[in-house]
């Protein structure tokens, strides 16, 4: 693993278990990093920074199904539980601004999920109807960009409401779990209106332009995957205000270009062969450094 080139804020942990090579090493176990100390010692001391440096590290490079049964491994090691759980949310709260991808903090967002649920059953204290706050899943929402992102999250949080639920509810309210597939809901179908609008948009697009040109195709006098990554560029690369500069689909896309252009030779342009250059994926089918046609912010 990578030491985090980061420097974090340590919290006051009181038990800190680490595992070395002499002692045997499980996956759940917090390890030292390249060129540390593999004792965690420090000036005869013991090194609570790079422990809860390495803590850190390893929850948000642990996969996410992973976490739950990480603290639980970490607990049982440890005499007082609670309070390691308590230090460890500190420790998150305190360094949260360091870590900016989405997969980071989906993975610490879970860390504290997790450690809110082991916390309450180790108190065998009865989960509330608080401990299920939808305002609150409703903010954090709004860390997630995409549709299946949003939809992953509140299934998480379903999950954990209906395998944990509170000993008392609240028969005026809406219960939790119904709260979230009403969001669930409202998320698909403001996708699906979403995908109308620019289906919508695209049909006026290609009628102004099926108005506009004459009967023969428009000729193409650069390298047709010049001109398609044109496109490509404005789908995948150009935003204004968070969003691509064309938001369309990459067949409708492909078909417009097809019916309206030929290449510098007047041939026809394949579907298929746009539709490529236009993948992601298909990288080396674009032109590269001098050979693009850049699209100006």
């Amino acid at each position: 693993m990578k030491k985090m080139k980061i420097s974090i804020e340590p919290a006051p942990f009181k038990e800190h278990p680490i595992a070395t090579e002499k002692t045997g090493v499980n996956m759940y176990d917090i390890v030292a990093e390249e060129n540390e100390p593999e004792d965690f010692l420090k000036d005869n001391g013991f090194n609570l920074q790079q422990y809860c440096t390495s803590l850190l590290n390893k929850l948000v490079t642990l996969n996410k199904s992973k976490i739950k049964p990480f603290l639980q491994y970490q607990c049982d090691l440890i005499n007082e539980p609670l309070i390691w759980l308590n230090k460890l949310e500190k420790l998150i709260d305190l360094n949260r601004e360091l870590y900016t991808t989405k997969d980071h903090n989906i993975k610490l967002e879970k860390a504290l999920m997790v450690i809110e649920v082991l916390r309450d059953a180790k108190q065998q204290k009865p989960l509330t109807h608080s401990t299920f706050d939808f305002d609150k899943v409703k903010a954090q929402l709004k860390n997630y960009n995409s549709a299946e992102d949003k939809i992953s999250y509140l299934a998480e949080r379903k999950a954990y409401y209906l395998q944990n639920k509170p000993a008392y509810i609240n028969t005026n309210e809406t219960p939790f779990d119904i709260k979230v597939d009403i969001e669930i809901d409202l998320i698909k179908t403001q996708k699906k209106l979403t995908r109308k609008r620019e289906n919508a948009s695209l049909k006026r697009i290609d009628k102004v332009v099926s108005t506009t040109v004459v009967k023969s195709k428009s000729r193409i006098n650069t390298n047709v995957n010049q001109f398609v990554d044109v496109f490509f560029q404005m789908m995948h690369e150009k935003q204004v205000d968070g969003k691509p500069y064309l938001q369309a689909a990459t067949a409708d896309i492909a078909e417009m270009i097809a019916a309206n252009f030929t290449d510098k030779e007047g041939n026809d342009i394949p579907v298929e062969t746009i539709k490529t250059v236009l993948k992601p994926s298909r990288f080396e089918k674009r032109p590269k450094g001098n050979a693009r046609l850049i699209v100006i912010d």
